[in-house]
């Protein structure tokens, strides 16, 4: 039987013609390059899409499919290594071995050690594989790579023989050639020599032990238990060496040396560097390219949180990412790169401010300015940390605040409210706001009070517990910089306290029937993309119970929020609860929006003043939560630090999974150590397995391809909608398109296209396009927009009831990437968004 060659990748090796048509179907059909020639017997039909080259191959050469074979004198492919690993398209399947060989430029050379080391590491670490697997893996690929070596050293030597030209020394040389192929992979499968290797080939950067105290305890020697003194440490990621690993990637050195790009319009707010602070800061103000640093602080539990050793491997993270990667990519995990990690038990003995002196360190370095070597040669960095983000403990924590707010006299780190104040004021400017200047003033009057019990009195009227290393920070102002996050304070805080009082008021006021209430939510007409965060049925008891949890997830409550007012329409009598629900997601809406104009800003203000107003007047004998006051101070970060979404705290936890996923896979021995080489694995393979930065990787996936029906028509709508009236070489269609996470399905989705007096108008997703490789189209269909329903807070749209003709636009052209999907209800079709699009379509017309 014949040997077939995919000439795309000049990789894949197949003993059957069907395999090598499964693999050029799964591996190779759905780019939007792809383009074969048959090639059998002369046949010169091409074709861009696999199915009709599959069908083609079935109707006329029905012989090589029912035999395997190939034809008489004709192989699938050379294996030139001048290809190999390329993506070839436009060749023909069946290649004559006789024609002139392929100029395919210079030859490059495969280091296949390093590519297998790549392999066995990227394997483990993203597998979250045990050393005895990856080896089983190993050996099972050197298996099929023994068998692979003698079947083509039997087919190629067959071939040779073929040819009477070829006997002597240029058999014997491909054939020996093949004998002293030497296996890559011995050296990076065994567990001894790993460590050396992944230091060759990878250079990873080593992370630093940095001792905390020492202990003395007995161990195990033998049959006996001797005396030995151990170390409490934690681990810590140099950070100048980690933006020096991070910066190594081209695409990435471009984007951040750019520096950023503000909004063109000062009255909107689009990143970070559209903030007061970013413009005032003295580094970011005179070197706007220097490095935006966000950090990140929490803890993680990695056993059973019912278990006998629950809080013994509690584990503290500091994670970082840069605020110059721009906002599509920066909600990337591979953006987001752990900095330190320590047990929480170790840290509780000596204080967190250990680790934060250790960062300081380095953030000196950085503020100063260091050079470094870059793929574009000698580059001077600079940088500084612009936010320190996190929940209300773990900031409280690092700032040196009280951290549970309960039992401090000033319970706000940005203000000096007390519990009176917080429950009668609701502006902002009502209380004294908190300085850096009168911050240190506090904590220097508590190190110098006289007695205990007057150093206790002085922690608790201020609200401190100590000066944190924070304010060593250069440039950072630990009052100003450290922002409230919006998933722990409204979607874990507000957002579930108020919806679980008004859903208890208005059950056990007969308004509401709570089975007919989780009835709607579990039958409400869910997009693909929110029935992930599906929200779970709310029982009595959860209503009942006197906490302010809704159990649901922070993802949940964002679904829940955007459905509720629909879930609520069922409440015959219209009553102020109702409209107290609809402020908050008014409210909760324009905090999400990516765009926030200064003039919303000041409307916010006002909108959480009266609403905490009529929260005091709906449920007179509730007190509001200090994260309900926290919600007076998001308008004045928003100018500071721009659009809240910008430093969520969400994408930060996501990246905890990964050490989670470890958990049943340790012997916690030395888990921090453990983790953290596990980390800087991964991180370096990602870096070095492929040629492109993993926080880059799948921008754009495509669904299944199909033909283009009518090629003309979609050159005119080309030239009419885009203006471009160069020729399509080639074009293809597929079924969906998912471009920065966001999904688009044909005939599903619906995309914002333009706004007709602050009124988006919408249009059905018809075709998706994709021309020439590099142009992304969507063929639409208009709706109308009836206007912006109060009642559902959802814009009403309207289907064309005859056909009309379909419009084409760019995806570079949307005023919004987000896809939309229409919701069917009583009669009516609404389009829901997740936040206030007034900005948007202001700032993009």
């Amino acid at each position: 039987m014949a040997c077939w060659r995919c000439v795309i990748c000049f990789v894949f090796v197949a003993l059957t013609l069907k395999s090598l048509l499964s693999h050029i179907n799964t591996a190779h059909s759905r780019s939007p390059d792809f383009r074969v020639i048959c090639g059998v017997d002369g046949c010169a039909e091409d074709y861009r899409v696999f199915n009709s080259f599959y069908h083609h191959l079935r109707r006329t050469h029905p012989q090589y499919l029912a035999t395997g074979n190939p034809p008489t004198g004709w192989l699938t492919a050379s294996s030139d290594a001048n290809v190999l690993g390329g993506e070839n398209f436009g060749t023909a399947i069946f290649a004559d071995y006789t024609a002139e060989p392929r100029q395919t430029g210079k030859r490059e050379t495969v280091d296949l050690a390093r590519c297998a080391a790549a392999f066995a590491i990227g394997v483990r670490e993203q597998c979250h594989l045990s050393q005895r697997s990856v080896n089983n893996i190993v050996l099972g690929v050197q298996q099929y790579q023994t068998a692979l070596l003698t079947s083509l050293r039997g087919k190629i030597k067959t071939i040779l023989e073929r040819q009477p030209e070829s006997n002597g020394p240029l058999q014997q040389e491909v054939l020996s050639t093949l004998d002293n192929f030497q296996d890559p992979f011995p050296i990076c499968a065994a567990s001894n020599l790993q460590d050396r290797v992944t230091q060759m080939h990878f250079n990873p950067v080593t992370p630093e032990e940095i001792i905390i105290s020492k202990y003395a305890c007995r161990v195990k020697k033998g049959e006996s238990r001797v005396l030995a003194i151990k170390n409490k440490s934690f681990y810590y990621i140099p950070l100048i060496e980690s933006l020096k690993q991070l910066l190594s990637n081209s695409r990435l050195f471009d984007m951040l040396s750019a520096g950023p790009q503000s909004c063109p319009n000062a009255s909107f707010l689009y990143d970070i560097n559209d903030g007061i602070i970013f413009k005032t800061h003295p580094l970011f103000s005179k070197k706007n390219s220097a490095l935006q640093l966000i950090l990140y602080s929490d803890e993680i539990e990695m056993c059973n949180l019912l278990g006998s050793r629950a809080s013994v491997n509690k584990l503290l993270m500091f994670y970082y990412t840069l605020g110059n990667i721009d906002p599509k990519f920066r909600s990337k995990l591979a953006s987001i790169r752990l900095l330190a990690i320590a047990k929480s038990t170790d840290i509780d003995e000596c204080g967190v401010d250990i680790i934060l002196q250790r960062i300081n360190e380095d953030l000196k370095l950085l503020y100063d300015g260091v050079m470094i070597n870059t793929v574009n040669g000698e580059f001077y960095l600079n940088g500084a940390v612009v936010a320190v983000c996190g929940d209300t403990l773990a900031q409280h924590e690092l700032a040196g605040f009280k951290e549970g707010v309960g039992f401090a006299y000033s319970k706000c780190r940005h203000c000096q409210c007390t519990f009176d104040e917080m429950q009668e004021n609701f502006n902002e400017h009502s209380f004294t706001r908190r300085t850096l200047d009168g911050h240190i003033r506090q904590c220097i009057e508590i190190e110098r009070a006289t007695t205990e019990f007057l150093k206790s009195s002085l922690k608790t009227t201020f609200g401190i517990n100590r000066q944190s290393k924070l304010v060593d920070f250069p440039g950072f102002n630990l009052i100003e910089q450290m922002p409230q996050d919006i998933m722990h304070v409204i979607l874990e805080g507000v957002a579930p306290m108020e919806i679980k009082c008004v859903l208890k008021y208005l059950v056990l006021s007969g308004n509401l029937e709570l089975d007919l209430f989780n009835s709607a939510m579990q039958n409400f007409p869910f997009s693909s993309v929110d029935i992930r965060d599906k929200p779970s049925p709310i029982s009595i008891a959860t209503l009942a119970s006197s906490d302010n949890r809704l159990k649901q997830s922070s993802g949940q409550m964002l679904i829940l929020i955007k459905i509720l007012p629909f879930l609520l329409y069922s409440v015959v009598e219209k009553n102020p609860f109702i409209q107290f629900i609809l402020d908050l997601i008014e409210i909760v809406k324009i905090l999400f929006a990516p765009v926030v104009s200064l003039q919303t800003v000041s409307k916010l203000k006002k909108m959480i003043e009266d609403h905490l107003k009529q929260f005091r007047q709906l449920f007179p004998e509730k007190n509001v939560i200090p994260k309900q006051h926290y919600m007076l101070h998001l308008p004045s970060q928003i100018i500071a630090l721009g659009p809240v979404i910008r430093h969520m705290c969400m994408r930060f936890e996501s990246k905890h999974s990964f050490f989670k996923q470890w958990s049943s896979k340790l012997n916690f021995k030395n888990v921090c150590k453990s983790l953290v080489n596990h980390n800087q694995l991964l991180e370096c393979c990602q870096s070095e397995a492929g040629t492109e930065h993993p926080i880059f990787v799948n921008e754009k996936e495509l669904g299944p391809v199909l033909e283009v029906a009518n090629m003309d028509h979609l050159q005119s709508k080309v030239v009419d909608f885009l203006g471009i009236e160069d020729a399509i070489h080639h074009a293809v269609r597929v079924k969906w398109l998912i471009l920065h996470g966001n999904k688009y399905i044909c005939d599903r989705s619906l995309i914002l296209i333009s706004a007709n007096s602050l009124n988006p108008i919408f249009g059905l997703v018809k075709n998706i396009f994709i021309v020439n490789s590099v142009l992304y189209c969507f063929e639409y269909q208009v709706y109308e927009t009836l206007g912006f329903n109060k009642d559902f807070l959802a814009y009403e749209i309207a289907i064309p009831n005859l056909a009309q003709a379909t419009e084409l636009t760019d995806v570079e052209n949307l005023l919004d990437s987000t896809s939309y999907y229409p919701v069917h209800f009583r009669n009516s079709v609404y389009v829901m968004t997740k936040y206030n699009l007034e900005d948007v379509l202001s700032f993009k017309t």
